[in-house]
């Protein structure tokens, strides 16, 4: 059997009636001041990626991604994120024009390399000057 609990101890375990007294305030963090300039959206810089599309088309994919996310970061209020996007879309575009120019060089350099060389060949061994044709020899 149990014993029944004093009536004593049955008191002290009703719980206390919930304070009227405010709470200790939780300490804010300061009001974030405006910028002193006004914030402007970053430009997409869709123009970079249109130039890396028609310079050195690997890069374009990556360049009209971060320009074509410039508009959306920047109306969710991500500034930091829409300014970063505008920034990558605009290095990508002038590293795609860099390679693509590098390209365009290197394949007009081995062009003029390979024309000389033909001509070079062509000229000794088989070119007419007024003489006789090169003679085919029966096997």
């Amino acid at each position: 059997m149990t014993n029944p609990k004093p009536e004593s101890e049955a008191e002290t375990s009703v719980t206390e009636p919930i304070s009227t007294e405010p709470a200790p305030e939780a300490t804010e963090p300061p009001p974030v001041a405006p910028p002193a300039f006004p914030v402007r959206r970053p430009p997409s810089n869709v123009g970079w990626a249109v130039a890396s599309l028609l310079v050195f088309w690997p890069l374009a994919f990556s360049a009209f991604t971060h320009a074509l996310n410039v508009f959306p970061l920047w109306s969710e209020g991500d500034a930091e994120g829409a300014q970063h996007a505008s920034h990558r879309a605009r290095w990508l575009g002038i590293v795609s024009l860099c390679v693509g120019g590098a390209l365009i060089v290197l394949f007009g350099a081995l062009y003029l390399i390979l024309l000389i060389v033909m001509i070079h060949h062509g000229h000794h061994h088989h070119g007419f000057s007024g003489g006789q044709p090169p003679r085919m020899r029966r096997g």
